[in-house]
């Protein structure tokens, strides 16, 4: 789904490219043109068809850089105070190791078919600031474990990130997550805009699982340095911009070269040609023998 967009732009892009070199088919449908024109309007079009399908191959290489490079963010996770007060028997030699039940050939939220196994996560330590989505999930479920029936520690709520169905419940106050990241490499959980400023921002390439800020030398990591967020984002706006152009000067040049006369004889026989018979709704009996006689 990450490349769906990027895919139908080129698939776009080779299909209006295809037209414009032939010069014929749907896109030079000329039938209501000027007899005089024809010529002109046909050079006309191939132009704006040749410009029209170079701008939706440079938008798909911008939106795939795009789908590549900047659509993971690199979070972290840690538990807070709260969940060390709360749940502090839970540790075991300092570490917390958690086992869980697994759906196998199932769905997991809603208990589909297939059978079970068993896993063993960790052992975590609390104290890891950097902790991945897996980890803080075997904090928080071996938490709800054991206290579920205890609402002052999990209190229901609708809707929530870890949540199945319609309803979860209210986990946030015992983890914290961060996508910023400090010169240092260190997890950067910011509360000012002081402390913010500080952090930056890290991405992972959906190819090659290459940080945004490594340089390891590789094309991908060339790219990096080279494509920033703004400056793709910026490309984008500017070919959707020359792709709407387009599209005007093409509507502009069909109205410009369109016989008016010819047009209107065209949906008058359209119009006709979708009539039905003047006798469709005339539902009279017909008469019987003796009243023809």
């Amino acid at each position: 789904m990450t490349f769906l967009f990027p895919i139908l732009l080129l698939a776009m892009g080779v299909y209006v490219l295809i037209g414009a070199i032939k010069g014929e088919g749907r896109l030079f449908s000329m039938e209501n043109f000027k007899e005089d024109c024809l010529e002109k309007a046909k050079k006309s079009l191939r132009v704006l068809y040749f410009a029209l399908a170079a701008i939706m191959f440079l938008m798909a290489i911008v939106n795939g850089a795009q789908s590549v490079l900047y659509s993971n963010k690199l979070t972290y996770f840690r538990i807070t105070d709260a969940y060390k007060d709360n749940f502090s028997d839970l540790f075991e030699n300092g570490q917390l190791t958690y086992t869980a039940q697994e759906s196998v050939g199932g769905t997991s939220c809603y208990g589909g078919g297939g059978s079970t196994v068993e896993k063993v996560y960790g052992p975590y330590s609390p104290d890891n600031q950097m902790m991945e989505a897996e980890e803080i999930r075997a904090f928080i479920y071996k938490a709800y474990d054991a206290y579920k029936e205890d609402q002052t520690k999990f209190p229901t709520v609708s809707g929530g990130l870890l949540s199945c169905g319609g309803t979860s419940v209210d986990y946030a106050k015992y983890y914290q997550q961060t996508d910023l990241i400090d010169d240092s490499g260190n997890a950067l959980y910011a509360t000012t805009d002081a402390e913010k400023a500080q952090g930056h921002v890290v991405y992972v390439s959906s190819i090659g699982n290459v940080r945004s800020d490594t340089s390891d030398g590789s094309f991908l990591s060339k790219l990096y340095g080279f494509l920033s967020p703004t400056l793709l984002s910026v490309l984008n706006y500017v070919f959707l911009g020359l792709a709407v152009v387009c599209l005007a000067l093409l509507f502009f040049l069909t109205r410009k070269f369109t016989d008016k006369e010819k047009l209107r004889k065209a949906r008058e026989q359209q119009v006709a040609g979708s009539r039905m018979p003047s006798g469709a709704f005339d539902f009279e009996d017909e008469p019987s023998d003796a009243q023809k006689k």
